[in-house]
C-alpha cells in the first residue's frame, strides 16, 4: 500500500500563507527592536539642554569647551539611562548601546576626551577637536532619535 499526495492549488495557497505570516512576524519583530524607543525620554528637555551646550561651546574659550564636552557627555549618559541600557557606568551603557546602534561608536572619542578633561589637570581642549566631539554627540543623539 502506497500513499501519494497530489499537490493541489489549495495546498500551495496554504503553504504561501504560512510562509507569509512567518516572514511578516520576523520583519515586524526586527523593525520593533530597531525603531522602538522608550517614551520616558523627554525630547523637549534634550533639545533645550543641547541648545544650552551649543551656546556654551560658542563662547570660544577653552574652559567653555571643556564644560561643553562634560555637559554633552552627561546629557548623552542620561539619555542612555532613560532608554534603559544596562550598565553601571557611562562606558558600559555606551558599549551596550553600540550593539543596537553601531553608529554610536563615534561617541567614544568624546567620552574619552571627557575622561581626560576630568582626570588630567594639564589636558588642553582645542577648538577644532572639541567641535568634532560636540558634533559626534549631536549625531549620536540624532541616531537615538531624541534630538
Amino acid at each position: 500500500m502506497q500513499v501519494t499526495w497530489d499537490f493541489s492549488i489549495i495546498d500551495l495557497v496554504v503553504v504561501l500563507a504560512v510562509v507569509s505570516v512567518i516572514a511578516f512576524w520576523v520583519f515586524a519583530k526586527i523593525y520593533w527592536q530597531k525603531y522602538h524607543f522608550p517614551t520616558s525620554v523627554d525630547k523637549k528637555f534634550v533639545k533645550k539642554r543641547w541648545k544650552d551646550i551649543e551656546q556654551l561651546f560658542n563662547h570660544k574659550k577653552e574652559m567653555n569647551y571643556k564644560l561643553a564636552v562634560i555637559e554633552a557627555d552627561k546629557l548623552f549618559d542620561n539619555v542612555l539611562k532613560e532608554m534603559h541600557f544596562p550598565g553601571n557606568t557611562m562606558a558600559e551603557r555606551l558599549k551596550m548601546a553600540t550593539y543596537k546602534f553601531p553608529k554610536l561608536k563615534i561617541v567614544w572619542w568624546g567620552h574619552k576626551m571627557r575622561n581626560h578633561i576630568v582626570h588630567d589637570v594639564k589636558f588642553s581642549c582645542r577648538y577644532g577637536e572639541t567641535k568634532k566631539v560636540i558634533g559626534n554627540y549631536k549625531r549620536g543623539l540624532k541616531e537615538l532619535n531624541v534630538l
